[in-house]
């Protein structure tokens, strides 16, 4: 428990499974000189409006080094929700269960803080806290403005190369997808993963990440790095030494 232990309403999530292949020991791979998760743990622990956070993890190394920089860890996940496939929904519903069987609470608003978004924080934790609070809805995504306009893709059939677009605009019988950037819808945000957030009522009852009232939380695009591969930890550690962000 954090900081609210006697009424708390916000539970942080920090998902670290440890059987990635695309970066061996990835949520806990060196990066500014701390374990990756660390710099999750420290956003949980620094936002003004997290009640409680828990790692859910199935590596004994992984919760070793958590509960070294002051994480609960409190359990072992099971392996049949640590598989590569495993999805959101199955880990998450596992850590509600448990608080609710063991420490006797359910929150009402669950945080989703994959260790993979080091660039988030506190302040990122408590901006969707709020606009949940603010605006009563059932969940929040973070949302990103995208690289490449979905208005301007095709579906390219494999068998013959015949394209169709992805979304064609009012324009396309005219102009195709050549459309001036000006003139394609400008409300386009891609999910980036950075930070979730949803009542945990749809998360028990109906088995669902979200409802069906879902908002956006625009955040810059240089708070929204999420590592995939080898590469991305060298440009991740250049973002955080320019934010301040590798202390």
């Amino acid at each position: 428990m954090k900081k609210n232990p006697k009424n708390p309403r916000t539970l942080g999530i920090i998902p670290a499974r440890g059987g990635s292949k695309s970066i061996p020991k990835k949520n806990i791979v060196t990066l500014c000189g701390k374990p990756l998760i660390f710099y999750t743990i420290r956003g949980a622990e620094e936002s003004k409006l997290l009640d409680a956070y828990i790692v859910s993890t199935d590596s004994p190394e992984i919760k070793s080094v958590a509960e070294e920089h002051g994480a609960d860890v409190p359990f072992l996940r099971p392996a049949e929700f640590s598989a590569d496939k495993s999805v959101d929904i199955e880990f998450l519903k596992h850590a509600l269960l448990w608080v609710k069987e063991h420490r006797g609470w359910t929150p009402d608003i669950v945080i989703n803080l994959r260790p993979t978004a080091p660039l988030r924080t506190a302040e990122d934790i408590d901006a969707i806290i709020e606009l949940m609070d603010r605006t009563g809805c059932d969940s929040v995504k973070a949302v990103i403005v995208p690289k490449q306009n979905p208005f301007k893709m095709w579906r390219v059939n494999e068998h013959d190369q015949s394209m169709q677009p992805l979304l064609p605009t009012e324009h396309f019988d005219k102009l195709g997808t050549d459309v001036p950037r000006q003139l394609l819808p400008q409300n386009v945000f891609w999910q980036s993963g950075v930070i979730d957030a949803t009542r945990a009522r749809f998360i028990l009852e109906q088995n669902k990440v979200f409802g069906s009232d879902m908002r956006g939380l625009v955040l810059p695009e240089e708070k929204s790095i999420d590592l995939d591969e080898p590469s991305d930890l060298i440009f991740a550690e250049f973002m955080m030494k320019r934010l301040g962000l590798d202390k």
